[in-house]
């Protein structure tokens, strides 16, 4: 596999079966580097504790508490960890008990490609 792109991480499977060895570049990297952020808490990595943001703390919460804190939680944790993107917002939802969606708007910084962009994050605790 030959890599080209200046921006690309490998692909974070979601299925079982998913292969091991996918690349995601330009636009997808920057969507799943946002996605890392929003689901990995702080503290969860020893050799980078502060990074990431703690979205998920705020799931078991009621919603008038949760839907202001994850929103903070991953903008926060987005404009300090994720220097590549420029956000416009971030919208979050209540789907269900312990659950919640967020839809992060934002474009490439340094980047030709002005358009917003849309990632989403569903957040609920584990079962």
């Amino acid at each position: 596999m030959v890599l080209d792109p200046l921006h690309w991480q490998i692909k974070l499977a979601q299925e079982d079966d998913a292969p091991w060895n996918e690349a995601v570049e330009g636009l997808d990297d920057l969507a799943q580097a946002i996605r890392i952020i929003c689901l990995t808490p702080k503290l969860s990595v020893p050799t980078e504790p502060e990074q990431f943001c703690d979205a998920l703390s705020y799931i078991d919460r009621v919603p008038a508490k949760a839907i202001p804190g994850i929103s903070k939680e991953i903008w926060e944790g987005i404009t300090r960890w994720e220097p590549r993107v420029l956000l416009d917002r971030v919208d979050v939802e209540q789907l269900g008990l312990a659950y919640f969606a967020a839809s992060i708007f934002w474009r490439p910084r340094s980047d030709v490609l002005s358009d917003i962009q849309r990632t989403d994050v569903d957040l609920m605790r584990a079962e």
